[in-house]
């Protein structure tokens, strides 16, 4: 696509109607017009000189072809949302919200859990959202980012009160039905002290999408967040997400992306450690088939003393599907006692299959504990598919249990066991599928 082309998008009157539409409050309105500007300006991300986007071409996507913030006919409701979604497991009185193109159209929450859409907020929650949103993930990082603010419609606030314990995860759920350009946005702003588990749930048709969405982290000191997001697009869909944590003082941050689903789906996911003794784990699971391209970029930012990090991703790629990891880990200057680790681990189940891994470090000080990385990449051990055939295990479904044993590896760190459960519902589901 040419630069010409991309500027000759009308996003600034595009998005100056979705903001009338979203009542948006001026603290918004200013942010998506800064946006609009900067996304008619900018070009798409360049494959060859930027090198997060080393692996995703995107220099050819029509984006004049998506229509931003389209709604859908919503129908008859079924009685249960639980149901519908398969959120039966989900405890009683759990925080769940449900949305459909954008709109919020079920939620309840649990005591100590404020939700609330940014175009709805007042009072203290207005407050929060026009000093926080846009804060952590700014507009002008790239051209996706900026026409996620500029066309960001649903956007939601997790609001954690200071020594709040939120006992069962906060689900959200999205889902897309109609082709469109679509622009989530998940702000969670946690007290001092607090724990909270945000899940969100992507789900969408087989529809032409193009979704950006953005999540913003924002722990208190001492505060744990866990955010865990589930990948389950439709097979047309394509995807470029942002997710970032911006840390307090002793704070925990664990993200968990689990990806079955996406034509395309390019995420982002940042921890910036700028609070003494802040720590982060990043995980992924990767379960990929026929033309399935996921790729995620990394940065794990020692920027405070005392800091520390962990990551541990996995694929598993069938067909001619194809994952792409590049992860850096950064310690500056004044990160001193950091202590990080990085390791990319690839299951290649067929010979067309592909995944490059390219962990990167960066250490700016000698005042460290511990900076190291590894990946790999291959296909299943013969010896151990030899081993289960050779008593009676037919060879797929031998293959598809050596996969799970492979990335329960990550699994394993979900707490939650229905939560864990329902992961692995999910991959068993993907791999029978990949095995048909």
């Amino acid at each position: 696509m040419t630069v010409a082309t991309e500027q000759k998008l009308p996003v600034v009157a595009l998005s100056k109607a979705i903001g009338a539409a979203e009542g948006d409050r001026p603290a918004t309105a200013q942010l998506r017009s800064k946006a609009a500007l900067l996304a008619e300006a900018m070009r798409l991300p360049d494959s060859y000189q930027e090198r997060p986007w080393k692996y995703a071409d995107v220099s050819g996507l029509d984006l004049a072809a998506y229509q931003p913030g389209a709604a859908a006919n919503r129908g008859d409701e079924p009685e249960s949302f639980r149901e519908r979604y398969n959120l039966e497991h989900l405890a009683a009185g759990s925080t769940l919200v449900i949305q459909k193109n954008g709109d919020c159209t079920y939620s309840e929450a649990s005591p100590g859990v404020t939700v609330v859409e940014v175009a709805k907020a007042t009072g203290e929650e207005a407050a929060t959202i026009d000093a926080k949103l846009g804060s952590v993930v700014p507009p002008e990082r790239s051209k996706f980012t900026a026409l996620h603010y500029a066309y960001m419609r649903g956007g939601l606030l997790v609001d954690i009160a200071a020594n709040v314990e939120v006992p069962e995860p906060v689900r959200i759920v999205r889902e897309l039905q109609v082709g469109q350009l679509a622009a989530p946005h998940t702000l969670i702003v946690t007290g001092a002290n607090s724990r909270v588990h945000v899940v969100e749930d992507f789900r969408s048709s087989e529809a032409d999408i193009l979704a950006l969405p953005v999540a913003e982290i924002l722990p208190g000191h001492g505060a744990t967040v866990r955010y865990t997001v589930l990948h389950r697009w439709g097979s047309n869909t394509r995807v470029f997400s942002e997710g970032q944590l911006l840390s307090g003082p002793d704070s925990t941050f664990v993200s968990t992306n689990l990806v079955v689903g996406g034509r395309l789906v390019k995420g982002h996911v940042e921890s910036s450690l700028t609070g003494r003794g802040s720590s982060s784990e990043l995980f992924g699971v990767f379960v990929g088939d026929h033309d399935q391209q996921i790729d995620f970029y990394t940065l794990q930012d020692h920027i405070g003393a005392d800091t520390r990090s962990d990551l541990l991703y996995k694929s598993a790629l069938a067909d001619q599907a194809r994952s792409a990891y590049y992860g850096l880990t950064r310690v500056g200057l004044e990160a001193r006692n950091a202590d990080a680790f990085q390791q990319d681990h690839n299951l290649l189940l067929s010979p067309e299959a592909r995944a490059d891994s390219d962990p990167v470090l960066e250490i700016l000080t000698n005042d460290i504990i511990r900076c190291n990385h590894g990946a790999t990449t291959g296909p299943v051990d013969d010896e151990q598919l030899f081993y289960l055939e050779s008593r009676g295990v037919p060879r797929k479904q031998a293959e598809a249990m050596l996969v799970r044993g492979f990335l329960n590896e990550v699994l394993a760190r979900v707490p939650q066991q229905a939560l864990r459960d329902e992961m692995e519902q999910i991959i068993d589901e993907k791999l029978a599928a990949v095995s048909s």
